[in-house]
């Protein structure tokens, strides 16, 4: 991911959903360990009042914070993989990437060959990452295409 992005910031409930409750779990260890060696921030939402309108309509808080996070940071990406924040961030004309879109880009830029990216697939789907199985099937496709 260092070489796709400068630099991630995520939102104090991001933080606390992932490292703190979600400790033991895949991608806890991983993002306190990014935090530790500064390539990701973890930053406060100034507009506490956006978030809490967000979850009145039904968006869990730390999404709500993602997409806020990303309207006060001017942010050119933000990166999601649950629907609610990809539809929220797309709708605030943020482009949106998941962790198969990112896979794909580090294929393109030559970072990850197309097999490694296809065991990365592999391994997201036998971690419990949920995605249909057509989506599955799209993206390695087209990195069958880029062998």
């Amino acid at each position: 991911m260092k070489d796709l992005f400068q630099e991630i910031v995520i939102p104090e409930g991001v933080y606390e959903e992932v490292v703190v409750e979600g400790w033991g779990l895949p991608g806890s260890l991983e993002t306190a360990g990014a935090i530790r060696s500064g390539f990701i921030a973890v930053k406060r939402v100034i507009d506490k009042e956006e978030v809490r309108i967000s979850y009145e309509y039904g968006i869990s808080i730390s999404n709500a914070e993602v997409i806020q996070l990303a309207k006060e940071m001017n942010a050119e990406v933000v990166l999601a993989d649950e629907e609610e924040v990809r539809e929220g961030a797309e709708e605030g004309g943020f482009d949106v990437r998941g962790c198969l879109g990112i896979l794909l880009e580090s294929v393109k830029r030559g970072i990850l060959t197309p097999q490694k990216a296809m065991r990365d697939v592999d391994g997201l789907v036998e971690s419990g990452y949920r995605v249909s199985e057509e989506i599955v099937n799209e993206v390695k496709e087209i990195l069958r295409r880029r062998e």
